[in-house]
């Protein structure tokens, strides 16, 4: 919407829009109670083009919370995308009502559904809703059906968080006064206490979590508060998946490509209104030096420059530097809707200062000016407190997080643009950065800089490297040596190098790079302390069982699914660790290996064997029992065998491998320390093999094994069960379990539905989410895992030689890589 014309109040030369200069709130007739108690509306009008309906406004009081800013907005949409287009939709935020003391509510509007007759003016009907909910169909329809002799219409005598009211007949026992003096059920029980007061309603109109029915449920309620999608208050919840999730950030995505907000131009909130009236100018200040070569650096990767645009609060007279256009923040918000101006478009004053409902589509705004980046600078508050017994938490708005939902929702439209937002502490022109956080596209024709951190684990080299190799973009190898530092837990040891030799230490020096692999638990500490010192310009991909907890600061984390850990948004769950067996390696690797192999009989059957650990044994005996096995399978198909053990197969159970065996071996390597990696034939043996067999004791191994497509038995060791021991690892795994199982517990409350996570379940999934408890992996899920893929099958004596495809995860792991930097994917050749 342009600026209309005429003068009046203004910011800089921002005049308010007519409409609000001609009725405050033309688009919140209220009544005096929701005047006195603030509540805002929103209208959905007919839309353009419809002939409007004489059937009254479809009004709605929705009950919500500052946190719940996104939830909000989806639930606007999802009415917005089942409603009647011809008909007035009122929406009423009950929002931080006046007068409200939310003590002991378990959210801040708990009370507040019982004020409605009162705000509704004591008369027609209203729809109340929490803000967890979305609509799948129309509200209307809800909002139109005969309510009988009932005052209202509910789906349970104790569930009240969807209802149709008659706000005449519930306003002598619902009002503000009581909303704000009396407890919940009393409210409740008061209502109940009339005779034919509540009427039923089917559950299609509150489906709660696992009630929903597809194609049959009416509204979907995201009632378990730590399972809600959006997780609006992390500092009080270790949040769950939730299966429903997908259907609310599916409405998301689309209202981002919609461009879809609360507010804008033409309908502002009040608070931005009030501002405009009475704030004063301010000069502009100089940007940092630190900013202005940033912005150089940005400006370099433009081969067709059409300037910066400079985006402040105001500008004091001094003239703009060469190939820079200067605009006032509130007249490009309120200004003429322009598409692609300048290249980039900067704005390091003011953003901070408005209204926080306000900002997304100011932002958006911003994003429509750009062609190829837009650079923020917030002032970031500090984080809150924990929250105080008995009153709701704060949430994430105004916090970094909700920042960078804000700008991804606008940038969801702009995937060509690159953005940064600048987090300082105080001014943003008077104090460094502390934190940047950034997206979109990848700025440049070269590709990001990348740092493998690699040490002294195989396992975790090869997954590092195969990602890196997967990626395609050149890396430099980092190699980590520790110190007895290292062994802290990680909630201890924070971003740090203490845990590093110094040598090691002194290879992790700037520049720092764009992306940083690490696995493991050694490397964290060391991946999270380069993207510190960058100010978060460094993004991190964390793999591995014990590389990461919900508190790290990283990017991406990569775990296979059997470890069990607690869920993490930021986690990709694989099936296997990452490994780089690829085609190509394995070629190299027969071409060396081929005439030193040749001399076995096929079919050849490599056997790959790991050894014993905190969780598997691998004695003398099992080991002659697994060779017995292996050789009697061999002779039945006039084969011969190719064994290579590991750095964990002890020298007493690889003699008794090897006598087993007897003479079906056709070549028996044993690993040596610090063995040159030409002289060990298992790559060899992955490559030139006809069938494989290996123990099911190392997840890598049977990564490595099951990459190559060929047929793969797993062979299961005995778990380590014997002496005091045996018996402290059986008891650790029986507690980590029960931690496991009670952290995802879900205890129903009076209304028979999961109730927020407190008490032990909280406790329980803390341990788990931070990584103070850690449950033992699962082996047995995982090799049922490549059973149920057809990876591979277990080892019964068979030797069938029907090859599988390769069970390769890393590309679809470098899909998410690709993204989180904003570089296209690699074009195929035709």
């Amino acid at each position: 919407m342009g600026l209309p014309p005429g003068s009046g109040p203004s910011v800089g030369s921002t005049p308010i829009p007519a409409e609000s200069k001609r009725n405050p709130e033309p688009w919140t007739e209220r009544t005096e109670a929701a005047r006195a108690c603030g509540v805002e509306r929103i209208l959905l009008a007919p839309e353009p083009g419809c002939t409007p309906s004489d059937r009254p406004a479809v009004r709605i009081f929705l009950g919500t919370e500052p946190a719940q800013y996104r939830a909000e907005r989806v639930f606007l949409w999802s009415i917005q995308k089942v409603r009647d287009p011809a008909r007035t939709y009122e929406i009423h935020l009950m929002r931080g009502m006046a007068g409200f003391r939310p003590l002991g509510w378990n959210t801040s509007f708990t009370n507040y559904r019982f004020a409605i007759p009162e705000l509704a003016g004591g008369h027609g009907r209203a729809i109340y809703n929490d803000v967890d909910q979305i609509y799948l169909a129309d509200p209307a329809e809800l909002f139109d059906r005969d309510m009988g002799d009932h005052g209202f219409l509910a789906v349970s005598a104790t569930d009240t968080s969807v209802m149709l009211i008659d706000c005449a007949r519930m306003a002598g026992v619902w009002s503000v006064s009581a909303a704000r003096s009396r407890r919940k059920y009393r409210l409740i029980d008061a209502a109940q206490s009339i005779p034919n007061a509540r009427g039923p309603l089917e559950q299609g109109w509150n489906a709660r979590d696992a009630e929903y029915v597809p194609g049959e449920s009416k509204l979907l309620h995201y009632t378990t508060l730590h399972m809600q999608p959006w997780h609006p208050f992390p500092e009080r919840f270790y949040y769950q998946p939730n299966p429903q999730g997908e259907l609310w950030f599916e409405l998301e995505r689309e209202a981002n490509q919609a461009g879809f907000h609360m507010r804008g131009p033409d309908r502002p909130s009040q608070a931005l209104r009030d501002r405009m009236r009475w704030s004063r100018p301010t000069p502009a200040r100089p940007r940092r030096p630190e900013l202005q070569h940033r912005i150089g650096e940005l400006i370099s990767h433009s081969d067709d420059l059409q300037g910066v645009l400079e985006i402040a609060p105001n500008f004091d007279g001094d003239e703009a530097a060469p190939g820079t256009d200067r605009e006032r923040l509130l007249d490009l918000a309120f200004g003429e809707p322009l598409r692609a101006t300048h290249d980039g478009v900067v704005c390091t004053e003011g953003l901070d200062a408005l209204p926080e409902a306000d900002v997304p589509w100011v932002v958006d705004r911003l994003f429509d000016r750009a062609r190829r980046f837009v650079v923020l600078a917030v002032r970031m508050d500090k984080p809150p407190p924990r929250r105080r017994i008995g009153l709701p938490p704060k949430g994430t708005v105004g916090r970094p997080e909700w920042w960078a939902w804000a700008v991804r929702a606008a940038a969801a439209r702009n995937p060509d643009v690159h953005w940064e937002i600048r987090f300082t502490e105080g001014e943003p022109l008077e104090s460094g950065t502390l934190k940047v956080v950034q997206g979109g596209a990848w700025l440049g024709e070269d590709p990001p800089t990348v740092w493998v951190l690699t040490d002294h684990k195989p396992g975790h080299t090869t997954q590092c490297v195969g990602l890196a190799e997967e990626l395609g973009w050149p890396y430099e190898i980092r190699q980590l040596s520790y110190n007895l530092m290292a062994e802290l837990p990680l909630q201890l040891a924070g971003p740090t190098l203490r845990g590093l030799t110094k040598s090691a230490a002194r290879g992790i020096a700037p520049p720092w790079p764009d992306l940083v692999i690490a696995t493991g638990r050694r490397s964290s500490p060391v991946a999270g302390w380069i993207r510190e010192r960058s100010g978060g310009a460094t993004r991190t991909v964390q793999m591995g069982r014990m590389g990461s907890s919900l508190r790290d600061e990283l990017d991406l984390a990569v775990a296979p699914a059997y470890a069990g850990l607690y869920p993490d948004s930021r986690r990709i769950d694989t099936v296997l660790p990452l490994t780089r067996v690829r085609a190509q390696s394995l070629d190299i690797a027969a071409q060396r290996w081929k005439t030193r192999l040749e001399r076995g009989t096929a079919p050849r059957i490599a056997l790959l064997v790991g050894g014993g650990s905190p969780e598997h044994s691998l004695t003398p005996d099992v080991a002659q029992r697994m060779g017995y096995r292996v050789a009697e399978t061999a002779r039945s198909v006039s084969g011969s065998v190719f064994v290579t053990t590991s750095r964990r197969t002890a020298p007493a159970a690889a003699d008794a491998l090897q006598t087993a065996l007897g003479d079906v071996t056709a070549h028996f390597h044993r690993w040596v320390a610090n063995q040159a990696a030409d002289e060990n034939p298992y790559m060899g043996y992955l490559a030139l093999a006809d069938v494989l067999v290996a123990t099911g004791d190392s997840a890598s191994m049977l990564a490595e094994a099951g990459a190559t497509g060929k047929p793969l038995y797993v062979m299961p060791l005995p778990r380590s069960a014997r002496g005091p021991l045996g018996l402290w690892r059986r008891f650790v795994r029986g507690v980590t379990a029960a931690i496991h199982d009670r952290a995802l517990a879900q205890p129903h409350n009076r209304r028979g539905i999961a109730r927020p996570q407190k008490g032990i379940e909280h406790l329980c999934a803390r341990l788990l989410a931070e990584g103070w408890v850690r449950p033992s992996p699962d082996i047995e899920k995982l090799h049922e895992s490549l059973f149920e893929n057809g990876v591979a099958r277990p080892f019964d004596g068979s030797c069938e030689l029907r090859r599988a495809r390769p069970y390769i995860e890393s590309a679809q792991i470098a899909v998410r890589v690709r993204e989180l930097m904003g570089v296209d994917e690699p074009k195929t050749e035709q």
